[in-house]
């Protein structure tokens, strides 16, 4: 019974050997991994926000332009918007009216944390222009 004893004992002892630094190991490739993870995940949170900055900006920016007043005050209310909202512009919004309707584009400079991911976000916003229809037109 003791040459039992002292066999499983020993090999006890030299699996123990063959695992040192196992979880070292194992630790030094998870590690990064892990990081990588966390920068995506922050860099997607920065991401979708500014492209819902910029699809707001571009909203008011529309509505704006949409109005009877007419669309001179839309770059400002786009601008403002994203001021507002703590983006940066990466260029002035445009504005283009064609027919009956307005059309607003905003491009937003996106923070990278990650290289692979875009730098700007673009969003365009069309509405109808309102008109007057007099009471007795309708």
């Amino acid at each position: 019974m003791s040459i039992f004893k002292h066999d499983s004992m020993n090999s006890t002892r030299s699996s123990a050997r063959r695992d040192r630094g196992e979880a070292t190991t194992q630790l030094v490739v998870i590690t990064p991994l892990l990081v990588l993870l966390v920068f995506l995940g922050v860099q997607a949170a920065v991401y979708f926000h500014a492209a819902n900055v910029a699809a707001a900006a571009a909203a008011q920016g529309a509505a704006a332009a949409s109005s009877l007043s007419g669309p001179s005050s839309a770059i400002a209310v786009a601008q403002s918007t994203v001021a507002d909202l703590g983006s940066h512009l990466a260029h002035v919004p445009t504005l283009s009216v064609s027919g009956g309707y307005v059309s607003v584009s905003v491009v937003l400079s996106v923070p990278r944390i990650v290289p692979f991911f875009p730098s700007s976000v673009t969003r365009t916003v069309i509405e109808p222009r309102e008109r007057f229809v007099p009471e007795s037109s309708r």
